[in-house]
């Protein structure tokens, strides 16, 4: 295991080994995209939500897609992510991977960033997914 980088930013997308399961605690079989939305310097860690292009069409509370400005996201094909799936994750090559085409002077697991485009149907859905979380 070797750790990345640079740090990814907040707002990367990258290419993550995420979790089938928490309580297994061990990276998934196949890398996905996934959304940085924090970093822990101090742990060379970061907080990702779960990225997937089944399913767009099913859009739930706390999820959001990605179907405009796919070049800027790095993605091949739209992608939802699910702000209600998140793990804090060390940045390493246990848990991530080399994209799969990477943009010249990329860090190893970076596919793209988040499009401007998408910034308020991210903060919709983290509302929405909180103002669920609250009525409970």
């Amino acid at each position: 295991m070797a750790h990345y980088n640079p740090l990814p930013s907040i707002g990367d997308i990258v290419w993550c080994k995420f979790p089938e399961s928490e309580a297994l605690g061990k990276p998934g079989p196949t890398p996905r995209p996934s959304l940085i939305l924090n970093i822990m310097p101090d742990q060379h860690a970061v907080l990702v939500a779960f990225g997937t292009s089944q399913k767009i069409h099913r859009v739930y509370i706390g999820e959001f897609v990605i179907q405009d400005d796919l070049a800027t996201a790095g993605l091949s094909y739209p992608t939802k992510f699910d702000l209600s799936r998140l793990q804090i994750l060390p940045f390493n090559t246990d848990w991530f991977d080399a994209a799969p085409v990477m943009p010249r002077n990329t860090p190893a697991p970076k596919l793209g960033v988040l499009p401007p485009v998408c910034m308020i149907p991210m903060r919709e859905a983290w509302k929405a997914l909180k103002a669920k979380k609250s009525t409970r």
